[in-house]
């Protein structure tokens, strides 16, 4: 097993690679404590009996992959809330600050939370007002476009 610590876009990532199948050219990879199965492009295979295959893990998708510096997002987000008005992510970033918490009662335009961008911090507000029910997200977590973050009855 191999570890590599990758610096994509400005994210880090812990790797593992930890078995590399020489007859197709698979390997087995843990990207922060989540599992992959990869082929390698441009690897010498040796001759095998049968092909192998194996489908891609059904939980593997870009959106679950987080930087290592953060505390990893609970991807509650992407469900539906059952009841109340879920506040969405407007663009990809790192959440820097929760500004409210359950129970809170916010008003249109109050900021519930902080959000790192492109490298501006930027304010994510209520659209409209009522009781905070569910905070989706924790400061450190990477979210994604589309997210929920907090749920407002």
């Amino acid at each position: 097993m191999k570890d590599y610590s990758l610096k994509i876009n400005g994210h880090n990532y812990d790797v593992q690679i930890d078995d590399v199948n020489e007859t197709s050219a698979l390997a087995h990879v843990v990207v922060n404590g989540v599992a992959y199965e990869v082929e390698i492009e441009g690897a010498k295979t040796l001759p095998a009996s049968k092909p192998q295959v194996a489908p891609a893990p059904k939980s593997a998708n870009s959106a679950m992959i987080t930087p290592s510096g953060a505390a990893p997002s609970p991807r509650i987000a992407a469900a539906a809330p059952t009841s109340g008005y879920a506040v969405k992510c407007p663009l990809p970033g790192t959440v820097l600050g929760v500004k409210v918490a359950v129970g809170d009662t916010v008003t249109a335009g109050q900021t519930l939370l902080v959000l790192e961008a492109m490298k501006m911090e930027n304010n994510i507000d209520a659209d409209r007002g009522g009781v905070v029910k569910e905070i989706l997200v924790q400061q450190g977590a990477t979210v994604m476009e589309g997210d929920n973050l907090i749920v407002i009855e």
